[in-house]
């Protein structure tokens, strides 16, 4: 709301819209380079794996650990160009926390995908497999409570489900709180909430589904490596 007690429809929407836009591009710039880094070092891996250089679980880790201080940098420089461009009103290291765990889960699933297949142009085949399911239950193209319940089951795959979870109580949270602005029956933070399934009880539910996706999708590739590299042609 403005300092008047009003608020602009248009605008409301452009701010939840531009918010929506810089966690998509945090999980598209982290996702899809893991994506096709795979398939192209999956070569040089089952030759050293073969010549025991070293084992899937060093393999894996080492990676882990280079892309987990990759994403940190590019959620960094992402957040410190669009955070005061948009205009968030969230505190800055809290929707980075948010774009980091998203960007970590994303990139858990790319691992997945990426150890599954062996040629990178199979890799970009999946990429609409990776994006398309997220965009849908984000709440932003689709009404999450207009989906279909028969679909509905799907969100619970989805990291951008709960990073978009999470960055809208950590943006219109406090809004939520207030009184229904001037010529409005409900307020319009809170609205938003409610049609996104978005409830601030389960805060802590939303943190823990979004790292749980993160291990469950990197133990899943860790097992299909393994799995793979007993395969060396």
């Amino acid at each position: 709301p403005d300092e008047d007690g009003g608020v602009d429809p248009a605008r409301f929407n452009s701010h939840f819209g531009a918010m929506i836009m810089i966690l998509m591009m945090s999980m598209f710039g982290t996702a899809m380079p893991t994506l096709l880094s795979f398939p192209e070092e999956r070569p040089v891996f089952l030759r050293e794996y073969s010549t025991n250089h070293y084992g899937t679980i060093s393999y894996f880790v080492s990676r882990l650990a280079m892309e987990a201080l990759v994403t940190f940098f590019q959620i960094l420089v992402l957040l410190l160009i669009g955070y005061n461009m948009v205009g968030l009103q969230s505190g800055f290291f809290r929707f980075f926390a948010i774009e980091y765990g998203l960007a970590m889960s994303s990139t858990a699933v790319a691992v997945l995908l990426g150890c599954a297949v062996e040629d990178p142009k199979m890799a970009t085949e999946f990429l609409p497999l990776l994006f398309v399911p997220q965009l849908l239950f984000a709440g932003f193209f689709v009404r999450t409570d207009l989906i279909p319940k028969a679909l509905q089951w799907a969100q619970y795959l989805c990291s951008l489900t709960y990073g978009v979870r999470l960055a809208l109580l950590a943006e219109f949270g406090e809004c939520a709180k207030k009184a229904s602005p001037v010529g409005f029956e409900m307020n319009p933070c809170k609205q938003l909430l409610t049609v996104n399934q978005v409830d601030e009880d389960e805060r802590g539910l939303y943190w823990g589904i979004l790292w749980m996706l993160f291990i469950v999708f990197r133990l899943c590739g860790l097992i299909l490596l393994r799995k793979k590299a007993t395969k060396f042609y």
